[in-house]
């Protein structure tokens, strides 16, 4: 005659339910961090926006004191900025000359032989940061 053994009914493992709140609380905690992740990329974007629009600011006012006026146009300060003139900044020349970069001289329509360009505002547009834009003007 055998004799079996007749099992434990407290098996060492983990329910359904338990294993279940357990996945729901990771799912979550992913949820605190993708949020807070995407928060930082915005604001790195932001200070990046930023930090382009005030070194073209210093470098506007390096034209302006060597011309007498601003550039007419963004093709006329960008080139200008990546020039020998404008301290060869090619990686700055080339953020401005992107996507998501405005410059407009004024008074409108100055071309710099007739009417000079006495200002300028810069833009930096919201969609490259997620955010609003930014403007800086002189």
């Amino acid at each position: 005659m055998q004799i079996r053994k007749i099992k434990n009914s407290k098996s060492a493992g983990f329910t359904l339910i338990e294993l279940l709140i357990v996945i729901i609380i990771i799912g979550i905690l992913a949820a605190i961090a993708f949020v807070a992740y995407t928060g930082s990329q915005n604001k790195a974007k932001k200070a990046d926006a930023q930090a382009t629009l005030s070194q073209t600011r210093s470098k506007l006012a390096e034209y302006n004191s060597d011309n007498g006026y601003y550039p007419a146009d963004k093709s006329a300060a960008t080139t200008w900025i990546g020039s020998d003139a404008g301290g060869n900044n090619d990686s700055l020349a080339a953020k401005l000359g992107g996507a998501g970069y405005t410059y407009t001289a004024s008074p409108s329509g100055c071309d710099n032989s007739a009417t000079p360009c006495t200002g300028y505002s810069l833009t930096a547009a919201g969609s490259l940061f997620s955010g609003t834009d930014i403007t800086v003007t002189n």
